[in-house]
C-alpha cells in the first residue's frame, strides 16, 4: 500500500475552466492548494480569461478537489498545456 504523504506519489494534472466559468475559478484552487500536502503549481498558462495550471497533488487529495471544484473546472491527469 502506498503512502499518500509520500511526495513520490505525486501526479500531474492540469488545470483549466470548464466552457462558461469564469477564470475566477482557476484562481480559486490555486488558492485551496496552498492548504493541500504535497501540491504544487508546476506551470501557468492560456490567456487571462483562459488560465491553465499545470500542478502536483497527492492521490488522495485529487477526489477532494474533483468534488469540489468538478462542476466548474477540468482537472486532468498528466495532461500538458499546449498554445492556443
Amino acid at each position: 500500500m502506498s503512502d499518500s504523504s509520500d511526495p513520490n506519489n505525486s501526479r500531474q494534472f492540469l488545470v483549466a475552466a470548464r466552457k462558461g466559468a469564469a477564470a475566477t475559478e482557476v484562481a480559486a484552487f490555486e488558492q485551496a492548494l496552498q492548504s493541500v500536502p504535497g501540491a504544487a503549481v508546476l506551470k501557468r498558462g492560456g490567456r487571462p480569461d483562459q488560465p491553465r495550471l499545470v500542478v502536483t497533488l497527492q492521490p488522495g487529495t485529487v477526489e477532494q478537489l474533483k468534488s469540489r471544484f468538478g462542476a466548474t473546472l477540468i482537472i486532468e491527469h498528466d495532461a500538458e498545456i499546449k498554445p492556443l
